[in-house]
């Protein structure tokens, strides 16, 4: 059974264009690869104080999608500061994932909990996700599994695949809530459905076994086998074993030992165990000691009785070895391990992403008065005094009546007054900062 301790499922970033460009234009440039074309339209936006623009000049920082192409994470930083600090739940999450995983930044669990907590009560899915796990394993906050619990349902509710899985995983096990493996089921089933690999896992197993669920060998093994594709060593390993012992699947060695080697290249004890024994006895595979000795000696790294089997198969292998073939073996060892590292590195980028105010009326008359001149607070959606005071100055500017209300007819009239303003100004780029 697996735990999953962090969801790395991030927002993102942007590129160049004139002054006048509006935010449309920066995504459309970030999505053609032009982005200094998303930079030079979205770093004026950010400049008037519009937080989308913030955050995305951020991630181009962050990612090193600037002139240059190196990342400069003090002014990633910087930019996603400003715009957590002025509560953009997308900014305060990602500042907290930075400063959790020390990445790019020196690591700061105290400071990256204080962010999850603010983008969690603001309702980001993600940052009550991450709230969650921080109480259930504790470190910055003493762990408090009932708190873990609460939040995981937050973004449960919200559809979040991972917090359904550690929801039905807290149900199951009875942590922080009662046990209750109807629950368990149902957030797993909720979390399978959309393709979760950790929850088909899961459930497979519990259909396997006939826990709660009638007992479905080849219901397991569907569902084992949908969250192998994905690559989740855990069900490649579990299909692996309903494969060489027959479990209510026909036997196929060969089938068994290519799950077990995907697994294994993971780390995952059990399926580096169960591919040394397809080596050593010749099933699925050609028969080969040495190969079958180095999986094993991998193996007994594992932790508690996984470590202390794979040492006692290997103690029995080794006494069918003249001297030579232990030398092979940990010969092959070494290089096996070195293939291991090398196949486990993992680049966290931030890949761009829509804004949530995307399109929404309010924060595009926003940008649009920003870019006449009209308003000069921050670009948030929020329609307060200082938006409708920058209305009504537009309104007086063009002899409208001056209501300062939001509308479809008002974004239109900005519109055209835009299109005035860039026939009559030629395109002038912002300078850098």
């Amino acid at each position: 059974m697996r735990q999953l301790f962090a969801v790395v499922t991030l927002v993102a970033a942007m590129t160049s264009q004139p002054v006048w460009a509006g935010f449309a234009d920066g995504w459309t440039a970030y999505q053609a690869g032009e982005y200094e074309a998303a930079m030079d339209a979205w770093l004026p936006l950010a400049k008037r104080g519009d937080l989308d623009a913030m955050y995305d000049i951020a991630a181009l920082y962050e990612t090193g999608r600037t002139v240059d192409g190196e990342p400069d994470m003090a002014r990633a930083i910087a930019w996603y500061s400003r715009a957590a600090e002025h509560r953009l739940a997308a900014a305060q999450y990602r500042l907290a994932w930075l400063y959790d995983m020390g990445f790019g930044v020196d690591p700061a669990p105290e400071q990256s909990l204080d962010w999850y907590r603010q983008a969690a009560e603001r309702g980001l899915a993600e940052a009550q996700f991450n709230l969650g796990v921080a109480y259930e394993r504790g470190g910055a906050v003493v762990p408090d599994v009932g708190q873990a619990a609460r939040w995981y349902r937050e973004a449960a509710d919200q559809n979040l695949p991972a917090a359904q899985f550690n929801l039905g995983r807290l149900y199951y096990h009875g942590a922080g809530v009662p046990k209750d493996m109807g629950l368990a089921a149902a957030w797993y089933e909720r979390a399978a459905g959309s393709g979760y690999a950790p929850a088909q896992t899961n459930l497979g197993y519990m259909y396997e076994n006939g826990i709660h669920l009638p007992q479905d060998a080849p219901t397991a093994a569907a569902l084992y086998l949908r969250a192998a594709e994905q690559g989740f060593a855990a069900a490649q390993t579990n299909l692996g074993i309903m494969l060489s012992f027959s479990l209510g699947v026909p036997r196929d060695y060969t089938g068994a030992t290519r799950w077990y080697l995907a697994a294994a290249r993971q780390g995952d004890i059990d399926a580096q165990t169960n591919l040394a024994l397809m080596y050593a006895n010749g099933l699925g595979v050609e028969r080969n000691l040495v190969e079958a000795y180095a999986w094993l000696t991998l193996a007994t790294a594992g932790a508690g009785q996984a470590g202390e089997t794979a040492a006692e198969y290997r103690e029995r292998l080794v006494e069918r070895f003249g001297d030579d073939d232990v030398a092979a073996g940990d010969s092959r060892m070494v290089a096996l391990r070195g293939e291991l590292a090398a196949a486990g590195i993992v680049e966290h980028r931030v890949e761009p992403r829509e804004t949530a105010g995307f399109g929404q009326l309010d924060l595009t008359i926003q940008r649009r008065l920003a870019a006449l001149g009209y308003y000069l607070a921050i670009v948030d959606g929020i329609t307060g005094p200082e938006t409708r005071a920058a209305i009504r100055a537009y309104q007086f500017s063009v002899g409208s009546p001056q209501d300062g209300l939001v509308s479809t007819a008002l974004l239109a009239r900005l519109d055209d007054t835009l299109r005035d303003q860039r026939a009559a100004n030629p395109p002038v780029t912002e300078t850098r900062q």
